[in-house]
């Protein structure tokens, strides 16, 4: 005889269990996901990748070019000798003045002492004027000229080879039918962040860079004797940093230094309040907006933004 017993679910229960505690081992062992898919998430891993992985490749292009620059700028400054050019123009139009004014003609021993003090006038002028250009050469040449562009040719292989990647990869994984699955553009949820990264990579990498460029450039002209470091760095930071010639910005850097009290809440708010915006050499209102785009800070942030999303539309 043989007795059949019903099935009983305690292998169903020992699966289910064993299940769920193969799940909970999953979701406890599961990795910390830095990038996610909101949109903050992707921003900052674009950011981390034009930022930090083209930080090296920025670096070494400025060092090589303002090397190259500062030196080549040095040596030229250095060969550069207009002291013969000077006393022959002595011998040719201060003689005959001396002799114009004096009625005789100038002994050799007084074209000799004007000579002397005219080459000693050179002597003393050149260094200074010499340090002057130099500093501002460099200045004006990374902040306006070479440090945006040179910055966005280099960021435009970087971004366009990751994006381009990061674009091919979801298309050979279906992500891109997912998103239009789902409502969402691809386009937008790949360039959206993509731009909001560049835009600050490109500005901060290039002042990086530029930084990097006038100090080399200083190090360059102390040791070529063009210009120490004290005369380079103020030169720079005035040549940088001018003053703005807005009407009320003129009379706030008077008020200064002629030393009058600091102005206290009200009056600052009251001055806020009655700001000229007004150029001090005109009252039209485009002037004012040329004065403050061609400020060097602001043109450099500007042009280098302007780069990167030409870039980017292309």
């Amino acid at each position: 005889t043989v007795t059949l017993v019903p099935p009983t679910n305690n292998h169903i229960n020992d699966d289910d269990s064993s299940t769920g505690a193969q799940n909970e081992q999953c979701h406890n062992n599961k990795p910390n996901i830095i990038f996610g898919t909101k949109l903050m998430h992707r921003f900052l891993q674009d950011l981390l990748d034009y930022v930090f992985w083209s930080l090296p490749l920025i670096l070494l292009a400025f060092v090589a070019t303002g090397l190259a620059i500062s030196m080549l700028s040095a040596d030229i400054l250095n060969k550069i000798d207009i002291t013969d050019k000077i006393i022959s123009i002595v011998d040719q139009e201060v003689k005959p003045m001396i002799k114009m004014l004096t009625g005789e003609q100038p002994g050799s021993i007084t074209m000799m002492m004007v000579k002397l003090k005219v080459r000693n006038m050179i002597d003393t002028t050149m260094p200074q004027a010499k340090a002057t250009l130099y500093a501002i050469g460099m200045a004006k040449l990374f902040v306006l000229e070479i440090g945006p562009l040179l910055t966005a040719l280099l960021l435009s292989g970087r971004i366009g080879g990751s994006y381009a990647g990061k674009v091919a990869t979801m298309q050979a994984t279906y992500q891109n039918k997912l998103l239009r699955t789902l409502g969402i553009n691809p386009q937008t949820w790949t360039l959206l962040p993509a731009v909001g990264a560049a835009i600050i990579a490109g500005p901060l990498l290039t002042v990086l860079g530029t930084c990097l460029a006038l100090f080399l450039g200083a190090i360059v002209g102390e040791k070529n004797y063009i210009a120490g470091f004290e005369t380079y760095t103020k030169e720079v930071r005035n040549t940088v940093f001018p003053s703005l010639r807005l009407v009320s910005i003129v009379e706030w850097n008077q008020q200064t230094i002629f030393g009058e009290e600091a102005p206290t809440c009200n009056s600052f708010w009251e001055r806020i309040v009655n700001l000229n915006l007004h150029c001090t050499f005109s009252d039209s209102y485009w002037d004012t907006v040329v004065e403050v785009l061609t400020y060097p800070p602001i043109f450099l942030f500007v042009k280098s933004t302007t780069f990167i999303l030409i870039i980017l539309i292309v």
